[in-house]
């Protein structure tokens, strides 16, 4: 990207939830004259700064279907070989140099630059030296706070899927391999997709959720468990999607799960008949809400 005939416009930011903050940067950096990228991480720049990323709260999978689906080109960059730099060092070598930036697109609280030094007002300073276009979009609020990961992370660990999924602009949701279980679900009539989340990725309150499944061209009601089973005393949380009226077996095939609304807490049960009464309630109370959603 070194010819004028390469110039971009760059969407800066850590893109690690693709929220309503984030595409406000994003489809103002996509109204240039020139083709828009996003400056995207190999990993969350707290992870090469303190050793400790916080945890994912989109999935990897979900990451990349949506960059496709929002027309997101990528400009990958791996954190640790330019934490270091200065802020006038990453603005002339990363961003001059070597991406030749023509139009820049950033957060009013964007920092960049060995220590967080560079700010929005520092890169408008550089872009006006260097006639580069910036664009600094105002912070995108809800419910007269800023939105942010940060926020939505503690709304998903909360059970608060309606407030986070109106921060997200869409539902959260994750992608993943259907695991062969123990089949407990089927032999109570009610056969779910198991799926393990991966490490890292954000700890949602145990319980039972109103979800969507996408599968054949069209979404599919369901209910979800996330939890570690306590009836049947399991020691591990995993993702248990039971798709009503849905007859097929889904092992080994990738499925995204979107998660609509908390329904209940998970708890244990006396009993499978005890159980299963719960579950049906559980069926007519998701039917509603995805309803409500989709239909």
């Amino acid at each position: 990207m070194s010819d004028k005939k390469n110039s971009i416009s760059l969407a800066l930011g850590t893109f690690d939830g693709l929220h309503l903050g984030h595409m406000a940067v994003i489809n103002t950096a996509k109204k240039s004259e020139y083709p828009m990228y996003a400056l995207i991480f190999d990993e969350h720049p707290l992870k090469a700064l303190t050793g400790n990323a916080p945890p994912e709260i989109m999935h990897k999978k979900v990451f990349e279907k949506l960059c496709a689906e929002y027309g997101i080109n990528k400009v990958n960059m791996n954190f640790e070989k330019i934490m270091h730099l200065t802020a006038e060092e990453f603005f002339y070598d990363i961003l001059l140099k070597q991406l030749n930036v023509k139009e820049l697109s950033c957060g009013e609280n964007y920092t960049f630059g060995k220590g967080g030094t560079g700010n929005s007002e520092v890169l408008k300073e550089l872009c006006d030296k260097n006639s580069i276009k910036l664009n600094i979009v105002p912070t995108v609020m809800y419910k007269g706070k800023a939105v942010s990961s940060t926020r939505i992370r503690k709304c998903l660990e909360n059970g608060e899927i309606t407030e986070a999924n109106a921060m997200l602009g869409r539902a959260f949701s994750y992608i993943e391999t259907v695991t062969d279980g123990e089949k407990r679900g089927r032999k109570l009539g009610f056969p779910t997709a198991n799926q393990i989340l991966p490490e890292g990725f954000v700890n949602l309150r145990h319980g039972v959720y109103a979800t969507a499944c996408f599968i054949d061209g069209k979404f599919c009601p369901a209910v979800t468990n996330y939890g570690v089973k306590p009836t049947f005393n399991g020691k591990t949380a995993v993702s248990e999607t039971y798709i009503i009226d849905y007859k097929d077996n889904l092992y080994n095939e990738l499925i995204e799960i979107h998660v609509l609304d908390f329904i209940r807490d998970e708890k244990k049960f006396p009993d499978a008949d005890a159980l299963i009464k719960e579950i049906s309630v559980d069926c007519e109370k998701a039917m509603k809400i995805f309803h409500k959603y989709l239909v």
